[in-house]
């Protein structure tokens, strides 16, 4: 959930589908070119594996594992005195799952974003089959912000961001994460640390204690999921 680039491709390769079903070749980079279509399948395979697309339109489609990786823990997440303010005064409609493509095309709604057609269709069709969830901020009727992610075997993935009235992405991402630790959600996937992130509670944490915390959660029982509310 983050707009500052990975630095270093140093790990960076082109493969085929060839190597699909290899475990542990998909937790061996930091960086990979792979030119193929973003079906729902291969999507949350790379998903359940720890990487994320990231690139300019029109770039070669790059799936990103850094090294470290930026994790909120939920308990962590930090809520300024305005924010607070802002919550308690109840300046916007806070909504799950409402208006999820809007949600994801207003992230898209920027000078430099990741998020072409092809990538929206597939967290559509994400969406719609329960992975894919967006936290929505209103006022007087009109989306004004909001946030989205993917609940991956345990572990939520925020994915991006956005506002058009100041402090409405921030409120959704409060109401967010209340709805997520009553799900039994103890982590957030921030994916590459920047200011924002850092702010709000966010740290890096090395890509091991990463791939520990993966399988820690996939392992759990009852693994926390968006649509267990306790």
């Amino acid at each position: 959930m983050s707009e500052t680039e990975p630095q270093s491709r140093s790990d960076s390769l082109v493969t085929t589908l060839d190597q699909f079903v290899d475990d542990d070749f998909w937790r061996s980079f930091t960086a990979l070119e792979l030119d193929v279509p973003v079906t729902v399948d291969f999507y949350l395979h790379a998903l359940k594996h720890g990487l994320f697309p990231w690139n300019d339109i029109g770039a070669p489609r790059m799936w990103w594992s850094p090294d470290p990786r930026a994790i909120l823990f939920l308990d962590d997440f930090h809520i300024s005195r305005s924010l607070a303010k802002c919550i308690r005064n109840r300046q916007f409609e806070i909504t799950f799952d409402r208006d999820f493509e809007n949600t994801v095309k207003g992230c898209a709604d920027r000078a430099q974003t990741w998020l072409d057609p092809e990538l929206i269709q597939a967290l559509q069709q994400l969406h719609e089959a329960g992975f894919a969830h967006s936290a929505e901020a209103w006022s007087n009727g009109e989306l004004v912000g909001g946030v989205y992610g993917m609940d991956i075997d345990g572990m939520f993935i925020g994915d991006s961001m956005f506002h058009y009235d100041s402090n409405a992405s921030k409120v959704a991402l409060a109401y967010l994460i209340d709805h997520l630790k009553a799900c039994g959600f103890r982590t957030m996937d921030c994916q590459v640390l920047n200011d924002h992130t850092e702010s709000l509670g966010a740290k890096n944490i090395p890509r091991s204690e990463f791939f520990a915390l993966l399988d820690e959660m996939r392992n759990s029982d009852p693994m926390p999921n968006w649509h267990l509310v306790r």
